[in-house]
């Protein structure tokens, strides 16, 4: 009788032992997919802020900008907004351009030459696309390979 009575505690035992086993391994599992899934959600998180960083900050320039607005070419052939100014009798553009894998913004006096290296880095893209038509400036930025785009109503 004893024989069978420890037979059945091994085999409790070592069901008990499976069962927790089994969970723990699944708890593993579940750590290990979450984080691949937090990771992936992170980093899509990072681009689309870059993103939207990019498009706010032009926007927000474009809107409190009241002189002139020009779009210009850069030597490279990317884009460049210039946004024109006088303060103090003096001529200033603020220049907005893509350069190296970033979105850089200069302000400086408008006689001198642009230098993109002279610039202050905003966000990082790949490249700005701009459209002007009439009184609407159109901004697309392009940030790991996909393109964002929106556009702002100038005041008329």
């Amino acid at each position: 009788m004893n024989r069978r009575r420890f037979g059945l505690r091994t085999a409790s035992g070592l069901s008990i032992f499976l069962c927790v086993a089994i969970f723990a391994l699944m708890a593993l599992l579940t750590v290990v997919l979450g984080a691949g899934v937090y990771r992936a959600v992170v980093e899509r998180a990072q681009f689309n802020h870059e993103a939207r960083t990019a498009i706010a900050y032009v926007t927000g320039k474009l809107r409190a900008h009241t002189g002139e607005i020009r779009l210009e070419q850069t030597d490279d052939g990317e884009d460049l907004l210039v946004l024109c100014e006088e303060i103090g009798g003096r001529d200033y553009e603020t220049r907005i351009y893509a350069h190296e894998g970033g979105l850089y913004e200069v302000f400086t006096a408008a006689e001198l030459e642009f230098a993109p290296a002279a610039g202050q880095r905003i966000a990082e893209v790949e490249a700005l696309a701009l459209t002007v038509e009439e009184n609407l400036v159109g901004i697309a930025v392009t940030v790991d390979g996909e393109e964002y785009a929106s556009s702002v109503a100038l005041k008329g």
